[in-house]
């Protein structure tokens, strides 16, 4: 069914109206090679799972004239219980609606599986978008009821039943899921010469903005970070192209970098409740403890390989007397007998489930740095969404989460006072310390004290 009418939406209303089981998709103007930030909606298509019916709302699409109000319909989406959608990243930037759940995150989590969406694309798809490379709004050159076809083909590829979700996916879909679309849509900005020196087939949008792309469907729920032939999250740091991420504020603005210090040590202390105050340096406090004399600059690599060591490959015998190792160690086979007992584990602060579909080869240094890897990032953007959240009001904007580190396009009008409280927020009550550089470019960030 089209709904191009008030009519027909009533209809659509009242069939729907006490089905709590409906899947949706946002169809973008542009195909998966435009960023749909950069996008509009085309049409939203709605399956209706207690009845098996199909409706397609037609917002910007030739094949309809007319169509309802998208901001009633938005509004409508709030009184829909279970609206499950496929890319809810996607569809958040779209639409602007966040309480979606998404279909991807939980056949990831459950059966460790997403839907392969290009093996559903029909021959239209293929012909148009082959036909049409680099062109702008594909996706209204192909006929609605074929969008329907790939759509109906996207909603039989679910192989699992659609039920309430537990406490980890609630937080990985209301948390990372809605923060890390947020972040996308802001957008960096770039030197246009400069970034088309280096990544000449990645497309620039107005303002001199190009997007990043985060991916969370991965075996360890760490997001990698790559789009338009760009990887957001390992930006060379030696060939120049960081010099191509500026401030949208020109001279007004400066980029803005906020990195974690020793944050898996620091993260495995919070863990196993084994508290080091923040102005020690966790590595120093334990190179002394290794080699029973004050510790220098010249120590520290020497020192972390240690560490790593004995996260990764047991405790040593000699480092047995580390209160602070022996306690990881404790943990590490804690976590390791409970998922050798019952197939899975949660993660500590999401209850994210991590199964024995997820971790194949499983031991427990594998499944330690599963653990470890999920929990730095349900920590990290945890913090990230509270920063967005604080600078909803401000000029200064998150533009790239990377691991242990944000960068921010900070307008310096707003003042150094503005970073105090960011950073504030970073350090968690002061659990974890950070250090913070800036500079005209990302490549050219340089250490300061605020």
């Amino acid at each position: 069914m089209i709904v191009e009418t008030n009519e027909d939406y009533q209809i659509f209303r009242t069939e729907t109206k006490y089905h709590n089981h409906l899947m949706m998709l946002v169809v973008p103007t542009d195909d998966c090679s435009i960023h749909v930030a950069a996008s509009k909606v085309c049409a939203i298509l709605i399956k209706d799972v207690e009845t098996d019916k199909t409706y397609i709302f037609p917002f910007d699409h030739p094949d309809s004239i007319k169509h309802i109000n998208l901001d009633m319909f938005k509004i409508d989406l709030d009184t829909q219980n279970w609206i499950w959608t496929f890319d809810k990243k996607s569809a958040c930037q779209l639409i602007g609606h966040s309480h979606l759940l998404d279909i991807d995150l939980f056949t990831h989590l459950n059966e460790n599986y997403i839907i392969d969406k290009t093996s559903c694309e029909t021959s239209a798809h293929k012909l148009i978008r082959r036909n049409g490379k680099n062109e702008r709004n594909l996706n209204k050159a192909i006929p609605l009821f074929k969008h329907k076809e790939m759509f109906e083909k996207m909603c039989d590829e679910v192989k699992i039943p659609l039920k309430e979700p537990g406490n980890g996916y609630r937080s990985e879909n209301g948390i990372i899921l809605q923060t890390l679309s947020k972040l996308e849509q802001t957008g960096i900005h770039v030197n246009p010469l400069c970034f088309k020196t280096h990544f000449p087939d990645a497309v620039i949008h107005e303002g001199d903005l190009v997007y990043s792309q985060y991916n969370l469907y991965t075996s360890t729920g760490r997001p990698s970070n790559r789009f338009d032939n760009v990887n957001y999250a390992a930006l060379n740091k030696n060939d120049g192209s960081r010099k191509c991420f500026t401030s949208r504020f020109g001279n007004d603005g400066k980029m803005v970098l906020i990195d974690y210090s020793a944050f898996h040590p620091r993260i495995i202390s919070y863990l196993i409740k084994f508290p080091i105050p923040s102005d020690t340096d966790i590595y120093a406090y334990l190179g002394e403890l290794y080699f029973n004399r004050k510790i220098t600059e010249y120590d520290m690599d020497e020192i972390k390989s240690i560490t790593m060591r004995q996260f990764y490959g047991g405790v040593e015998e000699k480092y047995k007397h580390i209160k602070y190792l022996a306690h990881a160690n404790d943990f590490k086979e804690k976590y390791w007998n409970d998922f050798q007992k019952n197939g899975f584990i949660k993660t500590p602060l999401f209850e994210r489930v991590i199964t024995n579909k997820h971790l194949t080869e499983a031991n427990p240094n594998k499944l330690f740095n599963y653990i470890l890897q999920a929990t730095e990032t349900e920590i990290a953007i945890s913090v990230l969404r509270e920063v967005i959240n604080y600078l909803s009001s401000y000029k200064t904007k998150a533009v790239l989460y990377t691991y242990d580190s944000i960068l921010f396009d900070f307008y310096k009008p707003e003042g150094n006072e503005l970073l105090v409280q960011i950073m504030k927020i970073m350090k968690m009550g002061n659990r974890f310390p950070i250090k913070i550089y800036e500079g005209v470019s990302y490549d050219e960030v340089a250490q300061i004290n605020v």
